[in-house]
């Protein structure tokens, strides 16, 4: 550990410490109703507080919160005809609003899959996080991204292992897309030798009514 970690984490452990217990005034000390000067402003607390406090990018990730019944397209290959599944999904906001917490469902051959994920924006690296995991595979999916000029869409960048075919951390590129309050899309897409795109994976998420 540096030496400056170290310091800001005893002063941010400092600042987040609980005040102490107040105590009656000495006689002679100031008169009852009086006033004393407040404490002394923080700049080491302030600056911290913009990177540990939610703020508006976590309000919008607030808007997917609730029920919602998913269809999922997945392709084996660029020209093979989607398979498509049928389940649900729950997302809520956790840990004082800092996070989006996802909860997927699905029917995939007659077995039930069960996924967990979490979205969330680092406002020190000002880039919106993804993190999945699910019952069917060993491999976390992490990616950071950034929202695209229409404000509709987060693109992530995220790096996948291949066991099949032996690739490690390949690059595959994530879309979250908001249609509408009662509508939004997750698409994965990987890429050719070329460099071309073709589409993975396709889940559409509509609002429970």
């Amino acid at each position: 550990m540096t030496k400056g970690f170290a310091a800001a984490l005893v002063l941010a452990c400092a600042w987040l410490a609980p005040a102490a217990e107040a105590k009656p005034p000495k006689p002679g000390g100031p008169v009852a109703g009086m006033r004393e000067p407040g404490p002394a402003p923080n700049p080491v607390a302030e600056e911290m507080s913009r990177y540990t406090a939610p703020g508006p990018h976590h309000r919008e990730l607030e808007a997917f919160a609730g029920s919602w019944t998913t269809r999922m397209l997945v392709r084996d290959g660029p020209d093979a005809r989607p398979l498509e599944f049928a389940g649900s999904a729950e997302y809520r906001m956790i840990l004082g609003g800092r996070f989006l917490q996802l909860e997927s469902r699905m029917l995939v051959n007659g077995v039930e899959n069960h996924g967990l994920g979490l979205y969330g924006y680092d406002a020190f690296k000002e880039k919106y996080s993804c993190y999945y995991i699910h019952d069917g595979e060993t491999q976390a999916l992490v990616g950071l991204g950034d929202r695209d000029s229409t404000g509709t869409a987060i693109t992530f960048e995220v790096a996948m292992d291949m066991p099949v075919t032996g690739e490690r951390g390949k690059p595959i590129r994530a879309v979250l897309r908001r249609v509408s309050d009662h509508r939004h899309v997750f698409e994965m897409f990987e890429k050719y030798m070329d460099g071309r795109e073709w589409k993975v994976l396709e889940i559409t998420y509509d609002r429970a009514r």
